[in-house]
């Protein structure tokens, strides 16, 4: 059993994301073939359009709502909804609200 108690961290903005969104890792990777973060955008807040060649992702959205574009959609996710990125699904994110955009990430390693 493992548990991890850094609810209070800050986080931090992983590389190609801009607009102060922080990312908190609740199950960091080490050692594992999935993790567990808590992203938080501000309005204008998000990631640039990339893609991962062995992660999977949900995004689960707790609080506010989320823009996501695949250079072929863009949709709209409010609280309580979710999406999944299977390997190499491009995804491009944003908070266009003024609230803040709250999300359980929950990446699994292919």
């Amino acid at each position: 059993m493992q548990i991890w108690k850094d609810g209070a961290a800050e986080g931090f903005t992983p590389p190609n994301h801009f607009g102060n969104l922080k990312t908190l890792d609740v199950v960091p990777f080490k050692g594992n073939n999935f993790a567990v973060q808590v992203s938080r955008a501000p309005k204008g807040g998000g990631g640039e359009l990339h893609s991962h060649d062995d992660w999977s992702q949900v995004f689960f959205v707790m609080q506010g709502e989320l823009t996501f574009d695949t250079g072929s959609e863009r949709f709209t996710l409010k609280a309580g909804e979710a999406v999944l990125f299977e390997p190499t699904d491009p995804h491009y994110t944003i908070n266009e609200a003024d609230q803040d955009s709250v999300s359980l990430v929950i990446t699994v390693q292919q």
